[in-house]
């Protein structure tokens, strides 16, 4: 299996749920590109693109409903594990390739949302960052540390 799961650990560790997303397309993209080195070998075949389709539904599974725009991407989400399915039992590159297609443009779209995302500045500038933790010392008892820098609010 050549999937870099490591990489994928490392970058969920530090994203953000938009981030989350993205990363959710990049391993689809991954599973389904490998799916392609296998067309002779039924069982890998049918993992990697089982796999695809088990992230793919955790995109469907993750949409906010409340918003009318989770209902288009229901509808193209469910359209592509159709296409998925079709690829399954045919292995024809043009089931691939449309689902491919929209799935690109789809995380194109939250790729650059993220991008516009970063460019927003926060409202309060010069806070102090916030660390929190226990630890636990010799003879269980709990220690903490608390940062006690004044800076605080707005730039004056």
């Amino acid at each position: 299996m050549s999937i870099d799961k490591e990489k994928y650990v490392s970058k969920i560790v530090n994203a953000s749920p938009l981030n989350l997303v993205i990363i959710n397309f990049e391993i689809i993209f991954d599973y389904l590109e490998e799916s392609k080195k296998y067309k002779d070998d039924d069982k890998n075949f049918d993992f990697y693109v089982f796999k695809a389709r088990q992230f793919l539904s955790e995109l469907r599974g993750n949409l906010n409903m409340k918003y009318e725009i989770s209902y288009e991407l229901l509808t193209l989400y469910n359209y592509v594990d159709k296409m998925l399915a079709y690829y399954l039992f045919s292995k024809d590159d043009k089931d691939l390739e449309q689902a491919i297609s929209i799935l690109q443009k789809l995380m194109s779209g939250f790729v650059d949302i993220e991008e516009e995302e970063k460019d927003k500045t926060p409202i309060m500038e010069n806070t102090d960052k916030v660390y929190a933790g226990l630890t636990y010392g010799k003879n269980g008892q709990l220690n903490e540390f608390i940062d006690t820098k004044i800076n605080k609010g707005f730039k004056a």
